[in-house]
């Protein structure tokens, strides 16, 4: 199957099909998004860009807007919307569904809200896809039953590989089947945020310097374009601020990125993906190929890393920007993705000796689906006499052995400001541990008032086809069914 990349004219870029992720606010409730923004005068401060990266965080970052505040949610549902509407005129007609890619190393909470956002279109199907399998798809155009790939795909906020067996099913025809894959919070970004920084070590001015705060916005743009230079040129001058320019070597580049351990994070990337395939069979030396796609696999030194991390010649030489687009149209078209669960799940329960909560893992990563059971039952115990509502606390669990690297991310004022602030608490340990039903933790009820200590109902846990966690419970006096595979939450 074939597939077509479109151009919105208006918010793609000049002779490109890409759409800038950025949306500008007007005090009277307008927005432009992508290439629209930089022809509005009043675009600085009511500018959002990098909403899925704040969404992953949980970030409260607020825009005001006149009278109206702004979140990150808000921002990219406006921003979705607007290029889905753009896209049906562009067509000439609604489709039957909608297929979304996300990020391989995304939560829940993420695919959730992209799912609920998209309700909108309430007479469209809408299913999600991972954006490392999508790719693979667009390169699969030319692949052949048998091949392994191994797309590293580095885009503007985050890092994923994925190793993809593409298989031959009789009925089906050529698909492909997810071995191993993983992911870091990191993209261009971040890179733009290094280059950021380097500035205004070499220029001497401070980040709360007035006249930084108030052209941010401006400056964070340049020092993407400067990256985007450097990976054209040998050298370039960094002239944002006229008095106090210096010139910057790509080598200059390439050690700064190596100094905040930018390829330290990328082969541990390559690496576990890599691993995990192996745990499922997959031989290195069988490896086909390596597909970079994403904006800022465009990077030379990134790009010369990966290439130099496996045999000559096995990285393609393809056109990384459209590959994800591309293969998200072959999918929805009819070629399937064999997945597994991306992360471990875990209940929360009460340690009987301590009183302080521990965590049973019910799902690890890398478990197949569909699966009707995948724990042994056990038995839920009333919290107190007279107990009537019982409930299971979902948890999503990140691995924490990725280096870590990003003690900062630059956040916006309401005035559309940009500073470079740490993560709060909260917000790190968003990026390890998130609660996943905490809006619907209570859904087993019983007539009977429990008594604490003694189980009142037995429960085991599966997954279905489209990976939703199910429970299964028994009520553990009579035996009677109380629910039979009931949906809990989407696992990633």
């Amino acid at each position: 199957m074939s597939a077509e990349i479109l151009r919105i004219p208006g918010f793609s870029e000049a002779g490109s099909f890409l759409i800038p992720s950025q949306i500008s606010y007007e005090p009277d409730g307008r927005f432009f998004i992508g290439n629209q923004i930089p022809e509005k005068a009043s675009a600085e401060a009511g500018l959002f860009r990098w909403m899925k990266r704040y969404i992953s965080l949980r970030s409260p970052y607020l825009l005001r807007i006149g009278d109206t505040r702004i979140d990150a949610c808000r921002a990219a549902e406006d921003f979705l919307h607007a290029v889905t509407a753009a896209v049906f005129g562009a067509v000439g007609d609604r489709p039957d569904e909608l297929l979304i890619s996300v990020p391989v190393e995304s939560f829940e909470h993420y695919s959730e809200w992209l799912l609920n956002g998209m309700r909108r279109f309430d007479d469209i199907h809408v299913r999600l896809t991972d954006e490392a399998a999508a790719a693979a798809a667009g390169y699969g155009l030319t692949l052949h039953p048998g091949d392994t790939l191994l797309v590293v795909d580095f885009g503007g906020s985050t890092l994923q590989a994925v190793c993809v067996s593409v298989m031959e099913e009789a009925v089906q025809g050529r698909c492909c089947r997810v071995l191993g894959k993983a992911g870091a919070g990191i993209g261009g970004m971040t890179l733009d945020r290094w280059i950021f920084e380097e500035a205004l070590k070499r220029t001497g001015y401070p980040e709360n310097d007035l006249r930084v705060r108030s052209g941010s916005g401006e400056l964070l743009r340049y020092c993407e374009n400067f990256k985007k230079r450097l990976s054209a040129a040998e050298t370039a001058e960094f002239d944002f601020f006229p008095d106090r320019s210096f010139r910057m070597a790509r080598t200059d580049l390439e050690g700064l990125f190596r100094d905040h351990g930018l390829f330290d994070v990328l082969d541990h990337t390559m690496n576990e993906a890599l691993r995990t395939a192996e745990d499922r069979g997959l031989r290195r030396d069988r490896l086909t190929a390596v597909v970079p796609v994403g904006g800022s696999c465009l990077v030379p030194s990134v790009r010369e890393y990966i290439e130099s991390a496996y045999p000559s010649g096995m990285t393609l030489q393809g056109e990384p920007l459209g590959a994800v687009a591309r293969g998200a149209a072959v999918i929805a078209g009819g070629m399937h993705i064999y997945d597994f669960i991306q992360h471990d799940y875990a209940i929360r329960t009460t340690d009987p000796l301590t009183g302080a909560y521990v965590f049973r893992t019910i799902v690890r990563k890398g478990t197949k689906f569909p699966e009707s059971r995948v724990t042994p039952k056990m038995k839920l115990k009333a919290s107190y006499d007279g107990q009537t509502r019982y409930g299971i606390a979902v948890y999503e669990l990140k691995e924490e052995d990725v280096p870590a690297i990003q003690m900062n991310e630059i956040f916006f004022g309401e005035d559309g400001s940009a500073r470079v602030l740490p993560l709060t608490e909260a917000e790190s340990r968003a990026e390890k541990l998130f609660w996943m039903n905490e809006q619907n933790p209570l859904f087993l009820s019983s007539d009977v008032p429990g008594e604490k200590g003694i189980p009142r109902f037995e429960v085991s846990f599966g997954i279905d086809g489209n990976k939703m966690l199910t429970v299964t419970a028994l009520d553990a006096v009579s035996g009677r069914s109380i629910l039979n595979e009931y949906p809990v939450v989407r696992l990633v």
